[in-house]
């Protein structure tokens, strides 16, 4: 992008840099000088300044964009150039937009009456400097708001037209013969405009011969427009077209800014080519512009570049930038103006107050004095990789599947207080609804082992499953395990399995009570909850089929490891005394109470507790104790022992 010299003093008023000055400033701060040269201009001496702008910065194809950037350089103002429109008429335009989902903004004038010439010398002149050809004097007030202001234009014949100005897609046109004369090969998916019958542009890119722009046009629409910058950067490239409108619409060109660049663009065509306006203006904006709200800790931008950038000059910076700064202290939020669309992260901040303080400030020869960075990598991910490691270390093979199951298996197999989900338009029809438990998945896998004779199955997945409470939905990371074997001990492998995991990630306290949901593939006799540290994480089950089901919840898993603390390694003097009990609790009562309570009465010489078995009897379940005494003898131990269970008991 270029910018005359002395058209940059005249918008940033005070400036006192030189040419060679702000061409060091502009590549210290990420834009690049790319030439410098003296050149006549008005018949007076100036320099021209070539810059190039590699990044994501639609507002810098533009003189206004680089004179903001030298205001903010230099801590200055910036003057605009502003339009004045005359009062408008009443009447409604008949412009309309079809193509609603591609086009972002859109501006239409109708004007009557114009007088179409040649452009002044000046006028020329300056276009020539973009190696813009001059046509005529309106189509190079078109291409002069362009370079100026950034957002491209274009002007039709309204004479030459058949009905109204259109926006459009999904098109019959088959070919485009542009301005050029340039026959182009269209697929009919193309963001065109058009009028009742006739294709008269590719929207953004170029524009057609129908309604061309000629001496003898009178009658004229002036029209803008911010489309989807994909759409614009696909029919480009298809189309092998790429033209100054089509640099700059590709890019994250502001749409809040149109209505001063279209103001404008009409007030100069009715200063110097006469004609009035015939109708209210046209205006499309599909979905209003809003800055993001950033939060933003001003010590960030010290962090990332290495050195001492304090807040208030950080603050400064940004408002200098025309940025938006409320709070104090290390609670910033922070908005961007509307043509800085390429801003939407804290980081992103930083990065602007960094380059405008001066990369050139950053020394090269220390190291930068950052901090070690914060553990950004979710404990369900460690827990998921080093649940993995163990699960292939004892045998386990794992799956991955697609989270799309049936309704009426999630009825088999869910075993959680949530409801089903069903997706829309599912990319396969024969499985629309998202599980809600990992058994589908690997029962489909079991299916598939077992009609390759496949005996001794050991399956693992850890994936998403899905539900929903009321109107909230609801998602976690899951484990599921699968075991099958003929020798029938399916149950105690897969049992032995979790331990064996589940000790290996640092969990000790685990045990089973008799599921509170029981899923309708499980055997009503041989389903239970997995008890970890006295939480409910899981499910474990005899299925009706010939098979053996487990299923915890990593996030919960990961939750609770936060929990852990380290315990101080204990001497043993004496050994470790093992005695088991029974306990005797009614069936609608939980176990958890009673060995919470154990755990309390026994206190300090409590090693370990374990609930060993369970029995049934008429209306209570028999639950079998093990606990290890430490640091009492034989005697000491039993005479605990059957104290704190005959308090028990009673």
């Amino acid at each position: 992008m270029k910018i005359l010299y002395s058209q940059l003093k005249q918008l940033v008023p005070g400036l006192k840099a030189d040419p060679k000055q702000i061409g060091q400033k502009f590549t210290m701060a990420g834009l690049m000088i790319d030439e410098l040269q003296r050149v006549k201009f008005n018949n007076k001496n100036d320099w021209l300044l070539s810059f190039e702008v590699r990044q994501n910065r639609a507002d810098c194809l533009s003189v206004i964009g680089l004179a903001r950037e030298a205001a903010a350089y230099y801590g200055l103002n910036c003057k605009l150039p502003l339009g004045k429109i005359p009062v408008l008429p009443k009447e409604s335009s008949k412009i309309k937009v079809k193509a609603k989902n591609k086009v972002k903004r859109a501006l239409a004038f109708e004007i009557t009456g114009v007088e179409n010439k040649q452009s002044p010398a000046w006028l020329k002149e300056f276009l020539a400097f973009y190696d813009i050809n001059s046509i005529n004097l309106l189509v190079d007030l078109s291409n002069y708001v362009m370079v100026l202001t950034g957002y491209p234009s274009h002007l039709l014949d309204s004479d030459k037209m058949t009905g109204s100005l259109c926006w459009d897609t999904r098109h019959d046109f088959k070919t485009l013969v542009t301005l050029d004369g340039v026959k182009v090969a269209l697929s009919g998916q193309e963001v065109i405009i058009r009028d009742d019958k006739n294709i008269l542009g590719l929207a953004g890119i170029v524009g057609g011969k129908t309604a061309e722009i000629s001496l003898k046009s009178k009658n004229i629409i002036a029209e803008m427009a911010i489309y989807d910058r994909i759409s614009i950067y696909k029919d480009s490239k298809s189309l092998k077209i790429v033209t100054e409108a089509s640099i700059r619409l590709k890019k994250d060109l502001s749409p809040a800014n149109l209505d001063w660049a279209a103001n404008l663009l009409v007030s100069l065509i009715l200063k110097h080519a006469g004609g009035k306006i015939k109708t209210n203006p046209f205006s499309f904006y599909s979905r209003k512009q809003l800055a993001p709200r950033i939060k933003f800790d001003p010590k960030l931008a010290s962090l990332i570049a290495g050195i001492d950038i304090n807040s208030s000059q950080a603050v400064r910076i940004l408002k200098d930038l025309r940025f938006r700064v409320s709070g104090s202290g290390q609670k910033l939020v922070v908005s961007p103006p509307l043509d800085r669309m390429d801003v939407n992260l804290s980081e992103d901040v930083a990065e602007e107050v960094i380059r405008i303080f001066g990369f050139e400030k950053i020394p090269s020869n220390m190291p930068p004095a950052l901090v070690v960075a914060d553990q950004i990598t979710p404990m369900t991910f460690r827990l998921s990789e080093k649940a993995r490691d163990i699960l292939s270390i004892i045998g386990f093979d794992e799956i991955l599947s697609w989270t799309l199951t049936k309704k009426e298996t999630n009825l088999k197999t869910n075993y959680l207080d949530w409801d089903n989900i069903s997706t829309q338009n599912s990319v396969n029809e024969e499985f629309p609804d998202l599980r809600q438990s990992i058994a589908p998945s690997l029962f489909l896998q079991y299916q598939e082992y077992v009609k390759r004779n496949i005996n001794k199955i050991k399956l693992f997945e850890i994936g998403k499953v899905f539900g929903k409470k009321g109107s909230r939905y609801l998602e976690h990371e899951s484990l599921g395990m699968l075991v099958a074997s003929k020798d029938k001990k399916s149950v105690s492998k897969l049992k032995k399995a979790l331990e064996t995991l589940l000790l290996s990630l640092g969990f000790d306290k685990i045990s089973y009570l008799p599921s509170t949901r029981k899923p309708q593939v499980a055997n009503v006799f041989s389903c239970w909850d997995i008890m970890i540290n006295d939480k409910n994480l899981g499910i474990i089950y005899k299925a009706k089929v010939n098979y053996t089901f487990a299923e915890i919840n990593i996030s919960q898993l990961s939750s609770l490891i936060k929990s852990f603390s380290l315990n101080p390694v204990v001497e043993l003097t004496q050994k470790l005394v093992i005695l088991d009990a029974n306990l005797e609790i009614s069936k609608d009562k939980n176990i958890i109470g009673p060995l919470k309570e154990l755990t309390g009465k026994i206190g300090k010489n409590l090693w370990s507790l374990e609930l060993i078995d369970s029995f049934p009897l008429k209306d209570k379940i028999r639950y079998t104790v093990k606990v290890t005494y430490f640091g009492l003898s034989d005697q000491e131990a039993k005479a605990k022992h059957s104290q704190v269970f005959n308090i028990l008991k009673s």
